[in-house]
């Protein structure tokens, strides 16, 4: 995609150091959006973008909610690694229980693992936020294609008009058909192959009649 002109960047749930990581590895040029919104990078090794968001409301709610359910809140470890959103898992209470007692701090369920945000952080957020710095401004959501396979992408694909569900078989089928019912487009195969192949298909798509003879 980057040989071809087409600027790849990474919006995830991962820490900031384990995404910059790869994004290194992989040679891509765009945005770096980490902590689903929360931490932001123009490029690798570039400076932090402050987005204006705070990990208080998160660690307020962590706290509430560990007061309330004593013996069901657990942290993960690579939370030391995080700056704005707080990860947990929930042993015995439902997400929507939880949700109940939350004022300041939303609750993101990735299929996964549960994260703690400040209200109206998200990655569709973030990433329209960053636009204006990219290509020296030229970029509008109809000019992104965004990728996504877990309801933590569900803003992504409100936001950016070109959106594609990437089967992951590792969910629960009611979070898969809500991302279907908001995507344009869908993969055929599931995981990396599923992004394969529509990256193959955009690439075809993109190379000229003569480069092809």
């Amino acid at each position: 995609m980057e040989d071809g002109g087409v600027i790849v960047g990474l919006v995830s749930g991962r820490t900031l150091p384990g995404l910059e990581s790869l994004a290194s590895d992989l040679g891509i040029s765009g945005p770096i959006i980490a902590e689903n919104g929360g931490v932001a990078k123009l490029k690798v090794n570039g400076e932090l973008v402050d987005m204006g968001y705070s990990r208080k409301p998160a660690m307020e709610a962590l706290e509430k909610l560990r007061t309330l359910f004593p013996n069901a809140i657990e942290e993960r470890e690579d939370n030391r690694y995080r700056m704005v959103d707080v990860v947990l898992w929930s042993h015995g209470v439902a997400v929507n229980e939880l949700r109940r007692y939350l004022d300041n701090a939303e609750l993101i369920d990735s299929g996964y693992i549960l994260h703690l945000l400040q209200k109206g952080v998200s990655k569709g957020r973030t990433l329209l936020m960053l636009l204006r710095h990219i290509a020296d401004g030229r970029l509008s959501p109809e000019d992104v294609m965004v990728f996504g396979d877990s309801l933590t992408d569900l803003s992504l694909f409100e936001v950016f008009p070109y959106s594609v569900l990437i089967i992951n078989p590792r969910h629960a089928p009611e979070h898969m058909e809500i991302l279907y019912s908001i995507c344009r487009y869908k993969s055929d195969l599931s995981l990396g192959d599923g992004f394969a192949q529509v990256v193959s298909h955009i690439i075809d798509g993109r190379v000229s009649p003569e480069a092809k003879k």
